[in-house]
């Protein structure tokens, strides 16, 4: 499982150009120039092989309600939710995703690498998880809020093992694009273990 922290999403041309030696200071000055490339950008916006062009959005709401343990609606961590926003590039087998947890509490706690997955499951119904991100961090001392952000690219791996492999293996994000529906994220706590907050994809 390969990350990327996003840190801009236009690419950018840089070109640098050294100016002769100052021999009494041993400096080299550099005259740095930035092509935006605005055109190109345009030109490639819906270019599924560049990167950060999305063939598909999703925009989760997850509440403690959704929260099931097998098909027993259980509920999550009460006062808790989180949004979790996916960018996905089937081309690539790319997700991008930017999660944000209020009122989160106790640990995160899964038997996968991380507590924070996206999973394969209906509403209403339990199923193992396909993506593991990382868990949010808290952005401020309080802790109310917690954030993380980045690009994941297959193949994925979550730790948990179905059948003898593990439950990320061979999995494509085209399987989300052709069913959202089918899919759910959520986040795992100490205090509320089948789910402290859930969302289904569509």
């Amino acid at each position: 499982m390969k990350t990327t922290t996003i840190s801009y999403i236009a690419s950018l041309v840089l070109s640098a150009v050294a100016a002769p030696v100052d021999l009494n200071s041993g400096r080299v000055t550099l005259q740095l120039s930035i092509d935006l490339g605005q055109e190109g950008i345009a030109a490639n916006a819906f270019d599924a092989n560049q990167l950060f062009a999305f063939s598909s959005m999703h925009i989760i709401h997850a509440v403690p309600e959704e929260v099931v343990n097998g098909t027993e609606l259980t509920g999550g961590l009460a006062g808790a939710t989180g949004q979790f926003n996916f960018g996905i590039n089937s081309a690539m087998n790319m997700i991008c995703y930017n999660i944000t947890l209020h009122n989160f509490q106790g640990d995160f706690s899964s038997p996968a690498t991380t507590a924070t997955h996206i999973h394969e499951a209906a509403r209403g119904a339990s199923g193992p998880p396909r993506i593991a991100f990382p868990n949010p961090e808290p952005i401020s001392a309080d802790g109310v809020v917690r954030n993380s952000a980045g690009c994941i690219t297959g193949p994925f791996t979550t730790g948990v093992m179905v059948e003898g492999k593990d439950s990320g293996e061979g999995f494509h994000v085209s399987q989300i694009e052709a069913n959202p529906a089918a899919f759910m994220a959520d986040t795992h706590s100490s205090l509320a273990l089948p789910g402290a907050v859930r969302g289904q994809l569509a």
